[in-house]
């Protein structure tokens, strides 16, 4: 199963991520970076008051479904199978794919539907069977949804945040699938308003302190930051402990791993950013206006999470862990070294438990929009039961497991959806004015 997904990532995804990415870019005049400081001037802008759901929640539901074991384990993963370089192909994936967001953000909500209350839906799915005509390609994208969400936005987090817990915890993983279930059941089975004000007000706080605390470990160990940039930068395009053809193996585990790991931390080209921002409502704004709006704001997510999983790796390559160890246990050996501390671990688990609410509580929410397009919301009852009465499964799984399955699901998801964009590439040119 490794060895497939292997395969899938490198000679498969990543060729369509980045033929997608640069053809969109030029296409489009390289709008995630000219359009990066618009984007958040209009993000704070206050122009959401009486909305349950605004352009600020929407980046925030985006952000904190990557802020979790994507951006800290997940990086620590990266460096562990592709080496320093790893974190550079991370940055250069989340930076050039942003304009993948902006697309999506754009299309998801050009094609949003009203609910029978008023409230906007939007989605890949929707521009698949409005803009595509094909209800089947969007059914197709919604199973791989809920897969996703499960596993994603579920199992990993779970295994990651009972990875990084001491073994000697009182209670185990018992007591921490409880405080994982408690505030993620409250949230979900509430308005779309708590929801939307949990997001806006927890991921900022929590993403603001994460950095804090990693720029202060940064700074406590400045010696080894220029050695570190240049490790990365080196690692990047070459690998001098090899010699010959292992060389060009180990250069393309290092960009294999790069990329997989940011496709995972900033879900590029997954569709997410449709719904999210699809769910925006409009108010008496022009359609394409909006459109266009949303899709500027959406430039916003991708690059945040590049800022997170850059200073997150370099904090950890400064503190030189051991890399042998699993990926929650490199991180939590990271922040020890930095702060010369045993009970400095203990930020890493309290930030996963942190992060894995946020996430699974946003992956949580993605899925539910698939019950819309089958017609049949009522099943997100049951889909939120179901979630719920997974995570201890995620707990006991043995670790790199759930990270199969949560790579199967992405790679699909990105298959399916950028392809669709491309199908749509007219649209977004007219839309943009660069037909």
């Amino acid at each position: 199963m490794d060895a497939f997904l292997s395969v899938l990532v490198v000679w498969i995804v990543t060729p369509i991520l980045l033929f997608s990415s640069c053809y969109l870019s030029l296409r489009l005049g390289w709008l995630q970076f000219r359009k990066i400081s618009q984007a958040f001037r209009r993000v704070l802008a206050k122009n959401d008051s009486g909305r349950r759901f605004g352009s600020f929640s929407a980046v925030a539901v985006i952000v904190g479904g990557n802020l979790g074991a994507g951006t800290i384990a997940g990086t620590a993963l990266a460096l562990k199978t592709g080496g320093p370089g790893a974190l550079f192909w991370m940055v250069v994936v989340a930076l050039l794919g942003g304009v993948i967001k902006l697309a999506c953000a754009s299309l998801g909500t050009l094609y949003q539907e009203r609910t029978g209350n008023g409230r906007s839906i939007g989605g890949a799915m929707f521009y698949m069977a409005k803009g595509l005509s094909s209800f089947p390609l969007g059914a197709v994208y919604c199973i791989l949804l809920i897969g996703a969400a499960l596993t994603v936005g579920n199992l990993v987090q779970t295994n990651a945040f009972v990875s990084a817990l001491p073994r000697a915890l009182p209670g185990g993983r018992p007591i921490a699938v409880l405080l994982l279930a408690t505030p993620t059941a409250f949230i979900l089975c509430g308005s779309l308003r708590r929801f939307s004000r949990f997001m806006s007000v927890s991921v900022p706080i929590i993403g603001c302190v994460h950095m804090a605390v990693c720029i202060v470990g940064i700074f406590l160990m400045h010696d080894n930051v220029l050695p570190v940039i240049g490790s990365i930068f080196r690692g990047a395009v070459a690998v001098p402990a090899v010699a010959g053809g292992a060389a060009g193996v180990a250069l393309l585990a290092t960009i294999q791993s790069g990329i997989s790991r940011g496709l995972f931390a900033t879900d590029i080209g997954l569709g997410l950013a449709a719904i999210a921002h699809g769910e925006v409502d409009r108010g008496q704004r022009p359609l394409d206006h909006h459109a266009r709006e949303q899709g500027i704001v959406a430039l916003l997510s991708p690059t945040i999470v590049a800022v997170v999983c850059a200073i997150t790796g370099i904090l950890i390559l400064c503190a030189a862990p051991d890399f042998q160890r699993c990926a929650s246990e490199i991180c939590v050996e990271t922040f020890s070294t930095a702060f010369h501390s045993d009970c400095a671990g203990w930020l890493i688990p309290i930030t996963m438990y942190c992060f894995a609410i946020t996430t699974m509580i946003a992956w949580a929410w993605f899925a539910e929009h698939a019950f819309y397009y089958f017609r049949a919301p009522k099943l997100r009852l049951v889909f939120r039961a179901i979630f719920i009465g997974l995570m201890p499964v995620g707990a006991f799984m043995e670790s790199s497991l759930p990270w199969t399955l949560a790579d199967g699901c992405i790679a699909g998801l990105l298959l399916t959806n950028v392809c669709a964009i491309l199908l749509l590439r007219k649209k977004l040119a007219a839309l943009y004015g660069a037909a």
